[in-house]
């Protein structure tokens, strides 16, 4: 029996890549470092801003210090400029709408800053109950460690195995993996559907509907 969804946020509820991309080569262009192109963003996604910027700036200013400069500068622009271009993607307010009419209880687990994560989520699912929104602070491990899941678990009242975790990257499944839950991989998202099978996607997803048919399918017992 399932009973809970937990989601990734970028690449799998919401298309973020441009405004991302913007805010990134805003600041690599205000710290005299060349920009990155929409697919160099696309793949420094998913381990949280140190990690992004590690990824794209220059091999010589890969310090701790740098690297925390840096990333709070993006932070800050972030939370600034807000979600210009960004935009749920075809059909997933269906998916959550449905997935809310049914009662199955849904969070959202994401390497992302809390704080943007939670603006996002009130500003595009606004009348959603999604009972966690978990992101990136201090203090708190990030995906995939399976340290960040127990306590979304907890709060949702949920077991791993009866939980699918919904993502578009590595780390998501490697996520699911770790904490025993279903992986279920997306398509459309910011990595190729092999790199999710390679990591042990269990299923993969073309659209977000498939999400409620694979539930009624008998694959999965709902």
């Amino acid at each position: 029996m399932i009973e809970a969804v937990i989601f990734d946020l970028d690449g799998t509820l919401l298309y973020t890549l441009e405004d991302i991309c913007d805010v990134v080569n805003s600041v690599l262009k205000s710290n005299g470092m060349p920009g990155k192109s929409l697919d160099e963003v696309k793949h420094a996604i998913g381990r949280g801003i140190e990690e992004l910027v590690r990824k794209v700036i220059p091999s010589e200013h890969v310090t701790d210090e740098y690297v925390g400069k840096l990333s709070d500068q993006i932070i800050k622009l972030y939370l600034e400029q807000g979600s210009v271009k960004t935009r749920p993607y075809p059909e997933i307010t269906n998916l959550l709408e449905r997935l809310q009419a049914e009662r199955v209880p849904m969070a959202i687990l994401t390497n992302k800053h809390q704080l943007s994560a939670e603006r996002q989520v009130e500003k595009y699912f606004d009348g959603i109950n999604i009972a966690v929104v978990s992101g990136a602070r201090q203090g708190y491990p990030l995906k995939p460690s399976i340290e960040a899941v127990i306590p979304v678990l907890e709060k949702l009242g949920a077991l791993p195995g009866n939980t699918l975790m919904v993502g578009d990257s590595d780390v998501d499944i490697n996520t699911a993996v770790n904490a025993g839950m279903i992986a279920v991989g997306v398509s459309w998202g910011f990595r190729d559907v092999s790199l999710l099978l390679d990591h042990g996607a269990e299923f993969i997803v073309d659209s977000p509907m498939e999400i409620i048919n694979l539930l009624g399918s008998g694959l999965i017992e709902a």
